[in-house]
C-alpha cells in the first residue's frame, strides 16, 4: 500500500515510531502535492487518530480510502480500528470480517475482530484460523497476532489449556523491552528517599493548579473505566494515556546532557529547579487549553497507569494534584496483562514472573508515595466499582470535586474516542465477569505468584483492596 514516495515512507516510519503528530504533518505535506494518494490518506487518518485529533476527520479519510481501494484488507481493518475506537462496535466488526474475506490470513484483522466479539462456540472462522496456525509459514508478527486472537477465543470458551497454550506462544513472540533491574533499583531508591522524607523537604515548585487528576495502578486494573466515568462529566477534560509526564521526565534527562540517562529516576525529580518545573507545568496547562478547544473544564484526568512510579515528579510539577489509585485482585490483573496484546510498551506483560514483579513494584511504590507525599490519594477497588457502581462513582466524583450527574453511571455511552487496550470493555455496561478469572489459570501461575511474594501477600493485598479483613 505504501508508495515509493520518499516523503510518504518517512511519514509511515514516523507513525511506526509512535511520533504521530510528526507523521500527520508529513502525510499532510504529501497530500498537498498528491491529494489522491491512497496511502497518504490512510497514513494521515491513522496518524491524526493516534495524535488524538478529530476522529471524524480520520473516519472520513479512511472511508475515502476504502472507496478508492475496496479490496485492500489493511485499509479495511484500519477503518475497523477507528470505528471501534469511536464506539461503533458492529460497524467495526463488519470491517474486520470484510478484511478477512479479502485476505483470509490477515491475522491483524482476526485479532482485532475477536476483541469485539464474545465467543460462545468454536465457529468456522476459529477453525480456519487454527488451520492457518497449524500450517505454519507466517512471520513472527503475524503469528503473534494470530496466537493472541486464538487465546482470547478459547478464554471466552472457558478452555484454559488451549487458551494458555496460545497466550504463552503469543507472548514468546513479543519483542517489547523491559528493564527489570532498572525498575527494581528505582524502587529501592524510592524506599530510601521515603525513609529520609526527601520529597516533603524539597522546595515547593511547579504550578498551583488543582486540575490534574492522575489515575494510576497496574494496566488492566480498571483505570480506563474510572477515567470514562469521570469523562461523562461536563467539567472534565479526559486526556487518556497522556505522554505529558514521561515527556517531562525525558526532557529533564536531556537537560543533564550525556550523563542524564544514568541519573536515578527519583534523584532526577528532586534535583529539578523551580523555574524549570514552573515552565514545564505551564506548558502542560497551555496544552490542556488547546486540547479543550474553548470548552471550560475544572478537572484534567491523565490515566497513564505507569505514572504510579513517577508521582514524585508529578508532585513537583503540580503540588496540588490529586491521585486515584485503582486496585484489583493481583492475579486477575496478572492474567489480564498476559492475555492482552499491547500495541507498545508494557514489555513486562510478556512473562508471568515479570508481571508478578511489576505488580508488586507498583503496589510497593504506591504504599511509599502515600506516606512520602502530600498528594491526596483515593483508592478505588475494581471489584467494588463493578459491584456498587453508583456508590463508588459518587466517591470518585466527590474526590474530584465534581457535582454528581447521573451520566457518570453510563460510561459505556461516552462519546470520546478510546485508544487503550480496554477499548471494547469500556463500551460495555459495567460488568462483573472478569472477577476471579485467575482461578481457572492457577495451574500455570506459579512464576507470577512467586514473583509477587507468594499467596500470603496476594491474599493480604486482595483483602486490603477489597476492604475485607485479611
Amino acid at each position: 500500500m505504501i508508495s515509493q514516495l520518499p516523503e510518504l515512507e518517512i511519514a509511515w516510519k514516523l507513525l511506526g515510531q509512535g511520533r504521530a503528530s510528526e507523521a500527520r504533518d508529513a502525510a499532510a505535506r504529501v497530500l498537498a502535492r498528491y491529494p489522491g494518494n491512497v496511502s497518504a490518506v490512510v497514513c494521515h487518518a491513522m496518524a491524526n487518530w493516534k495524535a488524538e485529533g478529530d476522529i471524524a476527520l480520520s473516519l472520513k479519510q479512511m472511508r475515502q480510502a476504502v472507496a478508492a481501494a475496496p479490496n485492500v484488507s489493511s485499509i479495511r481493518h484500519n477503518l475497523g480500528t477507528l470505528l471501534m475506537s469511536n464506539g461503533e462496535i458492529e460497524a467495526a466488526t463488519e470491517q474486520f470480517r470484510e478484511a478477512l474475506r479479502i485476505k483470509p490470513d490477515d491475522t491483524v484483522a482476526f485479532q482485532s475482530l475477536v476483541q469485539n466479539v464474545k465467543f460462545t462456540e468454536e465457529t468456522d472462522l476459529v477453525r480456519e484460523m487454527e488451520a492457518l496456525h497449524a500450517r505454519g509459514g507466517l512471520d513472527a508478527a503475524a503469528r503473534e497476532y494470530l496466537a493472541f486472537g486464538l487465546a482470547k477465543v478459547f478464554d471466552d470458551l472457558s478452555m484454559p489449556e488451549r487458551a494458555m497454550a496460545y497466550a504463552m506462544e503469543a507472548n514468546g513472540l513479543v519483542a517489547r523491552p523491559f528493564d527489570l533491574a532498572a525498575e527494581e533499583a528505582a524502587l529501592e531508591e524510592l524506599r530510601e528517599l521515603g525513609r529520609l522524607d526527601a520529597f516533603r523537604r524539597a522546595r515547593v515548585s511547579g504550578h498551583p493548579s488543582r486540575a490534574p487528576l492522575l489515575i494510576v495502578g497496574m494496566p488492566r486494573a480498571g483505570t480506563t473505566l474510572v477515567e470514562t466515568i469521570l469523562a461523562r462529566h461536563s467539567d472534565v477534560l479526559a486526556l487518556g494515556e497522556s505522554s505529558q509526564f514521561p515527556a517531562a521526565e525525558w526532557a529533564a534527562r536531556q537537560r543533564r546532557g550525556p550523563g542524564g540517562r544514568g541519573v536515578a529516576r527519583h534523584e532526577l525529580a528532586l534535583s529539578l529547579e523551580r523555574d524549570w518545573l514552573a515552565a514545564q507545568a505551564e506548558a502542560m496547562v497551555r496544552a490542556w487549553t488547546v486540547r479543550a478547544a474553548g470548552r471550560p473544564f475544572g478537572v484534567v484526568t491523565d490515566k497513564l497507569p505507569e505514572n504510579a512510579v513517577r508521582l514524585g515528579l508529578v508532585a513537583r510539577l503540580f503540588p496540588r494534584a490529586r491521585v486515584i489509585h485503582v486496585r484489583r485482585h493481583p492475579l486477575d490483573v496478572g492474567v489480564s496483562n498476559f492475555f492482552q496484546r499491547f500495541s507498545d510498551g508494557q514489555g513486562f506483560s510478556s512473562r508471568l514472573d515479570w508481571i508478578g514483579r511489576r505488580t508488586r513494584e507498583t503496589a510497593d511504590s504506591m504504599a511509599i508515595w502515600k506516606a512520602a507525599l502530600d498528594l491526596p490519594v483515593l483508592d478505588v477497588v475494581y471489584e467494588q466499582l463493578v459491584a456498587q457502581p453508583e456508590a463508588q462513582s459518587r466517591r470518585i466524583a466527590e474526590f474530584a470535586g465534581l457535582a454528581w450527574t447521573d451520566a457518570m453511571l453510563d460510561p459505556d455511552h461516552g462519546a470520546r474516542p478510546v485508544h487503550t487496550a480496554s477499548v471494547w470493555q469500556v463500551r460495555q455496561p459495567i460488568y462483573k465477569t472478569a472477577i476471579a478469572r485467575w482461578k481457572r489459570y492457577e495451574p500455570w501461575l506459579s512464576p507470577m505468584i512467586e514473583a509477587m511474594g507468594g499467596m500470603a501477600w496476594i491474599e493480604q493485598e486482595a483483602a486490603a483492596s477489597s476492604g475485607q479483613p485479611a
